[in-house]
């Protein structure tokens, strides 16, 4: 009898060990405090359910340390609905190098929030481009292109990786040092036309990240070591230097497309700047999914997934969110403190359809039956598209 009460007792441990184990580790299904307790929708949804989280804490992910710097990464492994796109925060203290590598499977985009970076980039062609990108800029570097990123004070750079795979992980890049530190020896004096003793001096293992040298000099003076022409197109950009696109109330949004950012062909970045209160209308992105960072504040994300399910979900400073391609959503500031949110698209080309503008190009009588309202209130939907709306006094 006293065994059988202990083997269920122990069985009810385990799973409850068990359960707190998937609450742990795949907590990004679990919904938030906004989910069950804050909104009300007119379906009275219960929000979240039979979907997947639009939201992951970044900001509890630990970190990984390296001999310079950090790093700590999210993708499809662990936020299984950002199939699109995958992120990677890194930080470089001055000196220090992410060392020479390339990426077989996406493209690599980046802001850089903090500090200073240089970076250096080869085409297939042989072709350099060496810049300094300060805080607010951007970098992006094609697919297999090689490159590298070095911190250059003063104090520590801190930027965000972001790649056009879901499924991307650091653990499979292509470092040099990873690289040669597995090619027979004799191939590797071959190709460098080193001796033995000097092959003998290189890492025995991949680098990643490196503070054996001493901090870069001055811009000029970081010229290729060969006769190499420069890249055409640049692949930095300023984001936070260029005017806003659209600016109501103090919210503002900055857009890097290929437009603005030619260099940039496959990838649009953005910059979201919300007062307490407002919010980015309900719209929606037909050609490219969207991944979102939150620099500094709270956000609430709601996403509507059709078939009836929706989602509300509240992100803190260094979380991200995701919406994929075609998901109707909106962003709102509802703290008391401003937000700034960083956003990513894995498209070129940035187009949105708001709701306002949506409705304001419609005629009354389709507006009328779609809504089954009278035409007096029709009358009082949105004419024209504002981008944000301000918060509203009761």
């Amino acid at each position: 009898m006293v065994d059988s009460i202990m083997g269920k007792l122990r069985r009810r441990f385990l799973w409850v060990a068990l359960s707190v184990l998937l609450v742990t580790c795949l907590g990004i299904f679990s919904p938030t405090i906004a989910q069950t307790q804050q909104w009300r929708s007119l379906s009275n949804v219960v929000w979240g359910k039979d979907l997947p989280a639009f939201s992951y804490a970044f900001n509890k992910t630990p970190l990984v340390l390296y001999d310079g710097g950090t790093t700590k990464q999210v993708g499809t492994y662990n936020f299984p609905v950002s199939k699109g796109m995958a992120g990677v925060y890194m930080s470089l203290e001055p000196g220090a190098i992410r060392e020479l590598h390339w990426h077989a499977n996406a493209a690599e985009w980046a802001y850089v929030m903090e500090g200073r970076t240089r970076i250096t980039l080869t085409s297939p062609e042989g072709k350099v481009e060496i810049a300094d990108v300060d805080k607010g800029g951007l970098w992006y570097f094609p697919r297999g292109w090689g490159h590298s990123i070095e911190g250059i004070g003063p104090g520590t750079a801190k930027f965000l990786l972001v790649f056009n795979d879901g499924t991307f992980s650091e653990g499979a890049t292509f470092s040099v040092t990873d690289w040669l530190s597995h090619t027979p020896i004799a191939w590797v004096e071959e190709n460098l036309g080193w001796t033995a003793a000097q092959v003998a001096q290189l890492p025995k293992k991949q680098v990643y990240i490196s503070s054996y040298g001493p901090a870069p000099g001055p811009l000029a003076s970081a010229t290729p070591q060969g006769q190499t022409a420069k890249i055409e197109v640049p692949h930095t950009h300023n984001l936070l230097g260029q005017q806003p696109l659209v600016s109501l109330g103090g919210n503002e949004l900055r857009l890097a497309s290929a437009k603005e950012f030619p260099g940039s062909f496959n990838m649009t970045g953005a910059l979201i700047h919300l007062e307490p209160g407002a919010m980015r209308q309900l719209h929606w992105h037909p050609n490219a999914d969207e991944w979102q960072y939150i620099l500094d504040g709270e956000m609430d994300l709601t996403v509507f997934a059709s078939e009836g399910k929706a989602s509300v979900s509240r992100l803190q400073q260094g979380d991200v969110g995701y919406v994929p391609k075609g998901y109707g959503h909106a962003l709102r500031n509802s703290s008391q403190k401003s937000l700034d949110i960083l956003v990513v698209f894995n498209d070129g080309d940035y187009q949105s359809i708001d709701l306002s503008n949506w409705l304001a190009s419609n005629p009354s009588s389709v507006l009328g039956n779609t809504f089954q309202i009278s035409p007096e209130l029709t009358k009082q939907l949105p004419v024209q598209d504002t981008t944000f709306s301000l918060p509203t006094q009761k």
